[in-house]
């Protein structure tokens, strides 16, 4: 069954686009026939044999029109791609090795700081407000209770999954998921 649902997946995405060739056809018609053998040992066999066929006739397909003109953190970036090197414009570049890109561990993956205030709002969730300034609250979906946190604890408030914060408590175990309100 979930064999169907990737061949159909994949099928779907073979034919979407209007110009996709001859060749995105012949990888289609591999893999429907894959999908027809009943051994498990055979049918893998064949698929394993048709993927690169279907890679190839995908890969035009993947490549984006046109790359994200945003600078720093554009969509390619989003998915994992770099962007290609800067065309050279100068006679002195030309030859010349790409210059290296910009250290990425500048970039702030976690702060500590220390709780001034702890309140709770009516349907229970938890605000905390730091010594830096800043608001956090608990998020609705979290169901982690809390009581009281007392003044001058420290919390870690770290990047999540998906661009989502979690924070935990000095000294406890488990996190709370927040958004940041200040």
């Amino acid at each position: 069954m979930r064999a169907k649902t990737s061949l159909l997946l994949l099928a779907a995405l073979l034919v979407a686009g209007p110009a996709l060739a001859d060749a995105t056809r012949d990888a289609l018609e591999a893999l429907t026939k894959c999908a027809d053998i009943s051994d498990p040992a055979e049918r893998l066999k064949c698929f394993d044999a048709a993927v690169p066929g279907a890679r190839n006739a995908l890969s035009p397909a993947v490549q984006p029109a046109k790359p994200a003109k945003e600078e720093g953190g554009g969509l390619l970036e989003w998915f994992g791609f770099s962007r290609p090197p800067k065309p050279v414009t100068t006679v002195e570049q030309f030859g010349k090795p790409p210059e290296p890109a910009v250290e990425e561990s500048k970039e702030l993956k976690e702060i500590t700081s220390t709780v001034l205030e702890f309140a709770t709002t009516p349907k229970g969730r938890a605000i905390f407000i730091l010594d830096n300034g800043q608001v956090w609250k608990q998020l609705d979906a979290d169901t982690t209770e809390l009581r009281d946190v007392p003044v001058a604890t420290k919390v870690l408030i770290e990047v999540g999954f998906l661009g989502s914060f979690n924070l935990t408590i000095e000294g406890r175990n488990g996190l709370i998921k927040v958004s940041r309100l200040k």
